[in-house]
């Protein structure tokens, strides 16, 4: 349609601004004007849109000629204005005190409304310089949040830097293009992507916005429910971006405007939700978002309620608030991150004081392990005396028992049978002294230190005796004959030992001989005495003595165990080592077992010639 094709069907606007809501129609506008101004004669008139598809200017002067002004089409390069001006702006000429019509064609890609204005050139300039200003340095601030933000991530690879670099990039993108500058200055030859930024740019706004809000509150791992709706968002947005390539994207500008809205809304109600819990750690957040909120409730009220709000006083809340949200949601991931840091702090703390109060748990209980050990220790000693005490009492109770048995039958009985009594009486008398009386004594001494009880003056001849006499009556009646050498050497050796030692010798060659005999006597060794105990028994190895002489160990000999508690070897080879001195096994034995207890010169207390000539008897 032309001039003259629209010429009778113009009707009055209503509202301060042309408003025909979201249409693919071409819109006529018509207007008169006057030049009443004295000095002035050159015009711009001046469009707030930065970008329209179809945008023509005619004006028709008092002699009815018309004037094409501009002509621009949905492919014309930012070249092709009139004026390199960021908004639609077109001069014109009129001559003071003449008087002028105005015909405009336009189409919009999104909503109808248009705000325009008349201005003088340097009304125009001061307007243009001040609007720059203003853009440039929201333009610069907003760059040095997006620089710090892209150096923080390269120092620590967080992904939330990411999101929020893009969702400022996003927003500052947005603003440029709505003012303009976008398609003067980054794509000045593209004006059909210009046409296609706000609903490219628009999402990448939601979309960053919401990998944000995800990431910060961490909904995935706190609120489930709202990480769901959050991917519902973009998912969304998606959806339509794609759309927007295969169909009209007017209509999607309008939706991604209600759409925005009610993403941002969210985005602040997860921040409520998440302050329940956490308040310190999204206060800053939740400032952002407000602030968003309200820039966003401007253009929805605006593009979906048809608020007459015009595009100046939208796009310089967004400027104010996207400075605002952007600067608080730096300060919200510093915020956090500091939050986090002394989180961690306290958690090393608590850490610590766990860890030094677990260390001083191990220690006390490392110490009650150690005294356990000792009480166990000292329990096993204490157990181990009560055992050998036990042991040695046996035989000489038998024995005894046998003894007492005969003499109580037989009144008239050989005394001698009494002298072997009353030898048994006063060994298990000293025994039981010696082990029972003072077993708390020993039990707290350390182990393996030698017994404290007082070295006498031996005669190593009568204890010797006295083990005779005490086993005589147990060999004779096994079939056994017991024969004993004499001597007259002294010796410095407490005389339960010696006892001791050689009571389990004798004690063991009865219980493991069945026929034949046990010797007991004394052989001259150098300068040493050696007691040695001789039976016709199935005899021993070296490897057999060495494992006997461990605690507990009973030898099976000929497949018949004999009766006992396996401690008697153990006992006195214990008792030897512990007293200095030594018990060995026999060697080169054809037949039996010999055990020789040998006795240091140094304990000796008379000459060597106290020593008897008489030579051990051989065992046949």
């Amino acid at each position: 349609m032309t001039t003259a094709d629209v010429s009778g069907r113009f009707a009055p606007v209503t509202g301060r601004s042309p408003d025909f809501g979201y249409t693919a129609s071409a819109i006529w506008l018509r207007f008169t004007v006057i030049n009443d101004s004295p000095s002035i004669d050159e015009w711009r008139l001046l469009f707030r849109d930065n970008f329209l598809p179809v945008f023509e200017v005619y004006m028709l002067g008092s002699d009815g000629s018309v004037m094409t002004l501009t002509q621009l089409a949905s492919d014309s390069p930012f070249a092709a204005r009139p004026l390199a001006s960021p908004t639609l702006a077109v001069p014109f000429g009129l001559p003071t005190g003449t008087s002028a019509t105005f015909y405009i064609r336009y189409a919009s890609g999104g909503s109808s409304q248009v705000s325009w204005s008349i201005e003088s050139e340097s009304s125009f300039s001061a307007l243009a310089e001040r609007t720059t200003a203003k853009n440039f340095i929201y333009y610069g601030m907003m760059l040095i949040l997006i620089l710090i933000a892209l150096f923080a991530f390269m120092m620590t690879w967080k992904g939330i830097f990411i999101a929020y670099a893009g969702y400022t990039g996003s927003a500052l993108l947005f603003l440029m293009h709505a003012d303009g500058n976008g398609f003067k200055f980054l794509w000045p030859n593209l004006p059909h992507f210009n046409n296609y930024a706000s609903v490219a740019l628009g999402s990448g706004i939601i979309l960053f916005g919401a990998a944000y809000a995800m990431i910060f509150l961490q909904t995935r791992r706190n609120h489930p429910v709202i990480d769901k709706l959050l991917g519902g968002v973009i998912v969304l947005t998606l959806g339509m971006l794609v759309a927007s390539a295969f169909v009209d994207n007017q209509p999607i500008k309008k939706m991604l405007v209600l759409l925005a809205f009610v993403a941002i809304s969210l985005f602040v109600i997860a921040g409520l939700v998440a302050a329940r819990h956490r308040f310190k750690q999204v206060r800053f957040y939740i400032l952002a978002w407000t602030g968003a909120v309200i820039a966003s409730a401007i253009m929805t009220g605006r593009h979906w309620l048809g608020l007459e709000i015009s595009e100046e006083v939208q796009f310089d809340s967004m400027r104010i608030v996207m400075v605002w949200d952007a600067g608080l949601m730096g300060l919200a991931i510093w915020d956090r991150f500091n939050q986090l840091r002394k989180a961690r702090q306290a958690a090393l703390e608590d850490s610590l004081s766990k860890t030094i109060h677990n260390l001083e748990l191990n220690r006390r209980l490392r110490d009650l392990e150690v005294q356990f050990a000792i009480a166990r220790e000292l329990a096993d000693r204490k157990g181990r005396q009560f055992a050998d005490t036990i042991h040695d009492l046996n035989q000489p109770l038998h024995a005894l028992r046998l003894d007492l048995g005969k003499f109580t039958n037989n009144p008239s009985a050989d005394p001698q049978s009494l002298s072997g009594i009353e030898g048994t009486l006063v060994y298990l008398e000293g025994l039981i002294a010696d082990h029972l009386e003072g077993a708390v004594e020993q039990v707290s001494a350390p182990q393996g230190a030698e017994e404290t009880t007082a070295v006498e003056q031996l005669g190593v001849g009568e204890v010797l005796r006295a083990i005779h006499e005490m086993f005589v009556s147990d060999a004779r009646d096994k079939g056994l004959r017991f024969r004993y050498v004499a001597t007259s050497l002294q010796a410095q050796i407490t005389p339960l030992v010696l006892m001791r030692i050689v009571t389990n010798l004798v004690a063991n060659a009865i219980k493991y001989t069945d026929r034949g005999s046990i010797l007991l006597g004394c052989r001259r060794q150098g300068k040493m005495l050696r007691v040695e105990v001789h039976d016709t028994g199935p005899g021993m190895t070296l490897d057999d003595f060495a494992r006997a002489s461990s605690r507990a160990v009973r030898l099976e000999q000929d497949g018949l165990a004999a009766d006992g508690y396996g401690l008697g070897l153990s006992i006195a080879h214990s008792l030897a080592e512990v007293h200095g001195l030594a018990l060995k096994i026999a060697p080169n034995r054809k037949g039996g077992a010999g055990f020789l207890l040998t006795i240091p010169r140094r304990m000796f207390l008379k000459s060597e010639d106290s020593l008897t000539d008489r030579k051990a008897d051989t065992v046949d």
